[in-house]
């Protein structure tokens, strides 16, 4: 027995994108995010037929809401009917943002003998399903749960049941929109890791969070394209292959067009401003050439800055701005930074510092004391020797990790001292 599927989630067609700065708009990323979503799903749609995969599993939220405009409407009809016509079955749930009251039967007219089932439309909202290979041989069963309303308080799992004798030679799925883990009171059918396994299937086909994650045979597929700055990396479909009842295959495939990253760049090391603008320019070109054969076209990046600098009053709006049009210009409008978040300190000067006679001075004397390092290193030895234990150190190594310690802390006593010399020349 050998077949393949695609698990898919949270399409959310019809969603706009959110977080987008005046940075990343002109005439040419405008029409990718209009036309971004619609594409993603053709993608999938592409992939599926090329892997000419049995079926495909959408576990819920296909729609973003309800309400959903002709062109939401016209491109999932057309996508099920491609698949349709390629002998690719389709079980569809719905999901809390687009209960069963999203699917017209006017539209959605696909019969009971169709390869496509929309969970509650042409079935019961719970309902299981047998599906067999091309030569008609019995392979998988579907357990499958639609949202009636958009909100679902109970457990889903009290909807399904163990396989039955004859269906524990198959490959049993559970099909459903979940908050997993959730709060028990949640409207979004909260069960626990234990309520599925007890199940006794062999995968779970999880839709409503929008990261992909894998639990052993628990998966959320995530959503198929990223809408805003909290859903960052890489966003499409799990490809699962399974033979003589096994997975042999279980492979996650962007199939996102524009993606949201946020980026930490540590500028301790740069000598000047111009070299922390070739810094970041480095770290976006790194992420556009590790990801150059995916679908992406473009990415939104959030930068961080980070690190004690001694150009630290340069780092304004003015070198933001002039960052921003930089990386447009070197990435050729392939990235756009989005926010750039300042966490950078100014750099300790020394000598001021040793000069200083109020508090900066006098932390920087008292640290260079090393009975008096020592006996804060002691004061604090009980918990250093719980992860001295823990990593199995031998006396050279111990010894290496205690100078990193001590190192590191008075590293970050000077760059304090270094904050306080600057706010009280400031002030002055």
């Amino acid at each position: 027995m050998s077949f393949s599927f695609i698990h898919i989630s949270d399409i959310h067609l019809g969603r706009p994108f959110s977080g987008l700065s005046e940075y990343s708009s002109d005439s040419k990323t405008d029409e990718i995010y209009k036309t971004a979503i619609n594409r993603a799903f053709n993608n999938f749609i592409d992939f599926a037929i090329e892997k000419k995969v049995d079926f495909i599993l959408i576990s819920g939220d296909t729609f973003d809401s309800n309400e959903q405009d002709f062109d939401s409407k016209l491109i999932l009809k057309n996508g099920l009917k491609k698949l349709e016509n390629e002998g690719i079955k389709v079980f569809l749930i719905a999901g809390n943002h687009d209960c069963l009251a999203s699917y017209n039967k006017n539209t959605f007219d696909f019969n009971e003998n169709s390869d496509i089932k929309i969970v509650g439309l042409n079935s019961n909202f719970n309902d299981k399903f047998i599906v067999n290979d091309k030569e008609g041989n019995k392979t998988a069963v579907i357990h499958a749960l639609s949202f009636r309303e958009n909100s679902f308080n109970e457990n889903p799992c009290k909807y399904f049941k163990t396989p039955e004798v004859e269906e524990k030679s198959l490959f049993n799925i559970g099909l459903v929109h979940c908050d997993l883990n959730g709060q028990k009171d949640s409207p979004y059918a909260p069960c626990s890791y234990a309520d599925l396994e007890e199940l006794n299937y062999d995968y779970f086909a999880l839709g409503h969070i929008h990261i992909p994650s894998k639990t052993g045979k628990i998966q959320y597929a995530g959503t198929l394209q990223g809408r805003n700055t909290k859903e960052t990396g890489a966003h499409g479909i799990k490809y699962i292959k399974v033979e003589n009842g096994k997975i042999s295959e279980d492979i996650f495939i962007p199939m996102d067009v524009i993606r949201y990253e946020d980026i930490d760049i540590d500028l301790s090391n740069t000598a000047d401003i111009t070299a922390s603008a070739n810094l970041i320019n480095d770290n976006i070109t790194d992420l556009i050439s590790k990801n150059e054969n995916q679908t992406c076209e473009l990415f939104l990046v959030r930068v961080n800055l980070t690190g004690c600098v001694k150009y630290f009053d340069e780092i304004n709006n003015e070198f933001f701005m002039g960052i921003i049009d930089f990386i447009k210009q070197e990435s050729h409008s392939k990235c756009y930074i989005s926010q750039i978040i300042n966490n950078t300190q100014v750099l300790a000067d020394i000598e001021t510092i040793k000069s200083d006679e109020g508090i900066a001075g006098g932390i920087y004397n008292k640290i260079q004391d090393e009975n008096f390092v020592n006996e804060v290193y002691n004061t604090e030895s009980e918990s250093i020797d719980k992860l001295i234990k823990a990593c199995d150190f031998n006396d050279e190594e111990y010894q290496l990790f205690k100078s990193e310690i001590i190192n590191q802390t008075k590293e970050s006593c000077i760059n304090l001292c270094g904050l306080i010399c600057a706010d009280e020349t400031e002030g002055s």
